[in-house]
């Protein structure tokens, strides 16, 4: 197994499946929240907040709970069946096969909706609702979470820790089925001619998501449609934000693993 992205390389993925896409959104949330959490500025306990009221949206969309329990469950039948083929690395497997029962156990154990906590709060519901008008959360709209931003950080950053703790184990359960997954497939060297590669999937497999690493000195970046037999990456260029991105016509080499776990 390999999951290793040099210094020099940046990584882009695609997801093949709702479910996949759900995890990396959830991941990219609780990596942000975590950044802005400790951070000492008003400003950054804002951006803190408001990445919380995003990660209560995601959820709110669906059962994410019930969607982590059948990843999980998928994933721990897998690595039960490859634990009884010769020649693997046994240990390494029961290693997984162990932390994946147990954060399976642990979530399964939770009553009720994950974010009830917050669904139920005032003091969030009222920003939630002012949060989507432009500039609504300023202090005559909202006085009260204008108090709440002066207080110190200290104070801040306790609540903040409170209001975050029930989404942990759904944090853990999202990194420990991404992790796998990522860690499950080899980079293959590639090449993109012209800008441009495209490869079949066999839609017997349990596609699940598309990494693309590409060395930082290269101005590009891939741009990557999917769908369940084939997939395309296209190669854009783009001088300045204000321009439009065009295709390279150069030949690209880049690194690229299907994971497929």
């Amino acid at each position: 197994m390999a999951d290793k992205i040099e210094t020099n390389e940046t990584c882009y993925e695609q997801p093949l499946n709702e479910r996949m896409r759900t995890f990396l959104r959830y991941e990219e949330l609780t990596r942000r929240f975590s950044f802005f959490a400790k951070q000492e500025s008003s400003s950054d306990s804002h951006a803190a907040l408001l990445t919380l009221i995003e990660i209560l949206s995601l959820v709110s969309r669906g059962d994410l709970k019930q969607e982590l329990l059948k990843e999980l469950k998928r994933q721990i039948d897998t690595l039960e069946q490859l634990a009884n083929k010769p020649k693997l690395n046994t240990s390494k497997l029961i290693q997984i096969l162990s932390k994946h029962k147990n954060i399976f156990d642990r979530l399964h154990t939770v009553r009720g909706q994950i974010g009830n906590h917050l669904k139920e709060n005032d003091f969030i519901n009222s920003i939630r609702q002012r949060a989507v008008i432009p500039g609504g959360t300023c202090d005559f709209d909202l006085p009260e979470y204008h108090h709440w931003l002066s207080l110190p950080f200290n104070q801040r950053n306790k609540v903040l820790l409170e209001w975050i703790a029930p989404f942990e184990l759904v944090e853990k359960s999202v990194s420990h089925a991404l992790r796998l997954i990522r860690e499950s497939t080899q980079y293959i060297d590639k090449t993109a001619t012209k800008g441009f590669y495209d490869q079949n999937l066999d839609p017997n497999s349990p596609n699940q998501l598309i990494r693309i690493a590409v060395a930082k000195k290269h101005n590009f970046f891939p741009e990557c449609s999917a769908g369940k037999h084939r997939f395309s990456i296209r190669f854009l260029s783009q001088d300045h934000p204000n321009s439009t991105p065009k295709q390279s016509q150069a030949n690209i080499d880049f690194k690229l693993a299907c994971c497929t776990f």
